[in-house]
């Protein structure tokens, strides 16, 4: 599918357009890559007392924070802008995901304050 879009390019745009997708597929591994170290810091934080995860629950607060705008933002929220690419599926993604990270974000914040104050 890359291959055929690559192919309907003028000759003069075809480098751009491999350099355009390079750096897409490039950011996602990366991303990817992000989620796996995710991943791995949780599994980690499961060892830790509960006075200790404070910091895992800030990032991740944070993480599930930022997560809920965007989503939020693909879901159309009127306040968030307006993303000028979504499709229909997309906008349903964010409809779907924006409440799975604002509960994240809660529970962040839940773990967040329990594990501080357990630290006090």
């Amino acid at each position: 599918m890359l291959a055929a879009a690559l192919s309907t390019l003028p000759e003069e745009k075809t480098q751009g357009g491999a350099d355009y997708l390079f750096l897409m597929l490039f950011e996602q591994r990366q991303g990817t890559l992000a989620f796996i170290a995710v991943a791995i810091g949780v599994i980690y934080g499961l060892s830790l007392p509960l006075a200790d995860r404070h910091a895992l629950h800030l990032v991740f607060g944070i993480m599930a924070a930022l997560f809920t705008l965007v989503n939020a933002n693909h879901a159309g929220v009127p306040f968030l802008g307006h993303h000028p690419k979504i499709s229909h599926n997309g906008r349903n993604v964010g409809v779907v995901f924006a409440p799975f990270w604002a509960a994240a974000t809660v529970l962040n914040t839940l773990g967040f304050a329990a594990a501080t104050a357990v630290a006090i």
